[in-house]
């Protein structure tokens, strides 16, 4: 598995306005790039896994530009095409006394424009 140095900044147009989703290096499990394909996969825990699946769904077949570095100090800096998204929604929060924090996890395929 590979990781990135710094967050991950995912740029895209949204009703016509452009919108940022930076997603920190901690919730980056793994990230590949052979070619011009480009997949990523995210596990985020906390109160913000909303933004994960708003930013992200329905939205194949759109652009987005991704900006980070590899652990291998490769720059990524690129449009890419959304060619798939799988996003998996964690436990339910519950009244439960061991409630679990709610959690999404994302597999984002994309193909470099």
């Amino acid at each position: 598995m590979a990781a990135v140095l710094e967050p991950i900044t995912f740029t895209h147009s949204i009703d016509g306005d452009m919108k940022d989703l930076i997603i920190p290096k901690e919730f980056i499990r793994d990230i590949e790039k052979y070619g011009k394909h480009l997949m990523i996969y995210i596990r985020v825990t906390g109160p913000d896994t909303w933004k994960i699946s708003e930013f992200f769904e329905d939205r194949e077949g759109k652009i987005f530009t991704i900006d980070t570095t590899e652990n291998q100090g490769e720059k990524i800096s690129h449009d890419f095409l959304l060619t798939s998204v799988y996003i998996d929604d964690g436990p339910p929060l519950s009244v439960d006394i061991d409630i679990e924090p709610p959690m999404i996890r994302a597999i984002l395929d994309f193909a470099e424009k």
